[in-house]
């Protein structure tokens, strides 16, 4: 008995479980990548796919095709800002794929489909393409429900809005309370504000984004951004230390109802990574306030 694959419906469906595996793996390594960027990851999945078709390769081959394909995907949908965070979003990529896998044949298993389909390490299931995009959401789905009910962390914290000045431009921005964040100014030794820089540079001066794109793209700027004093804020995560750039900047105020009370703060800090919500862009810990 032989199956007959549709291609058209084979690179659609691969596309959108790809998509929703790709959500997965942001939600898991705490990154958010944008939206041409996980069609483009998501089209590279798909086309991934197309090795069913091939003469069957060494099993080495196959191997190499599949660790190969799952880097590039993750690397188009996610960029290469950290090779730790980079290797953590390949891992949990594969495994969920894995993952969708075993429910596809545990599916097969208990409605006794016969057909299944393979060729280079690619497996085609002879199931309904909506109950793999079903069982692809449910694969995102459960990643999303542990990480909001048992994950913790800022996100349950209602923003509060904070605002300073930066290269003679006010900068808004929203902020919740993260208890693991103790960043401090080694000048005057204050609490700082971590921002995310991916998030909030569209609120932020030209001069200091393109400061902070060549900072974080491996460059270390000779100067900093006229009308702006450069802070180095070291930062200690489970991780690595790193050196973080970071501005001094006119005092820091907390946006209330009746006008702007100041804090008493004076250096915010940029960090390379998103943030997975798009609920703040800026993180103080508790002796910040």
């Amino acid at each position: 008995m032989k199956t007959v694959i549709y291609l058209d419906v084979l690179l659609l469906v691969n596309f959108l479980i790809a998509y929703f595996l790709l959500l997965a793996t942001g939600l898991l390594t705490a990154q958010t990548a944008q939206f041409r960027r996980m069609i483009l990851g998501s089209v590279l999945a798909a086309a991934s796919a197309l090795i069913l078709f091939a003469p069957e390769l060494s099993y080495p081959a196959q191997v190499a095709y599949k660790l190969l394909t799952a880097a590039v995907i993750v690397g188009a949908a996610f960029g290469l800002h950290s090779v730790r965070r980079y290797l953590a979003a390949v891992f949990w990529y594969a495994a969920l794929n894995i993952l969708l896998a075993g429910l596809a044949v545990l599916t097969i298993l208990r409605t006794g489909t016969p057909l299944i389909q393979t060729g280079n390490l690619t497996v085609y299931l002879r199931i309904s393409p909506v109950l793999l995009l079903v069982l692809a959401a449910v694969c995102c789905g459960g990643v999303w429900l542990i990480l909001r009910f048992a994950g913790g962390g800022a996100s349950h914290e209602q923003a509060v809005g904070v605002q300073f000045e930066l290269c003679c431009t006010t900068v808004c921005l929203r902020a919740v309370l993260d208890t693991g964040c103790h960043l401090r100014d080694p000048v005057t030794c204050l609490p700082v504000l971590l921002i995310s820089w991916p998030a909030a540079q569209s609120r932020l001066p030209a001069p200091v984004n393109g400061y902070l794109a060549s900072w974080f793209e491996g460059n270390r700027p000779d100067r900093p951004p006229e009308g702006a004093n450069l802070r180095l804020i070291p930062c200690a995560t489970a991780a690595q230390n790193t050196l973080l750039p970071g501005f001094a900047v006119d005092a820091i105020g907390l946006i209330t109802d009746n006008g702007v009370v100041e804090l008493g703060r004076t250096a915010v800090a940029f960090s390379p990574q998103p943030f997975h919500t798009t609920e703040y862009e800026a993180l103080y810990g508790p002796d910040f306030l």
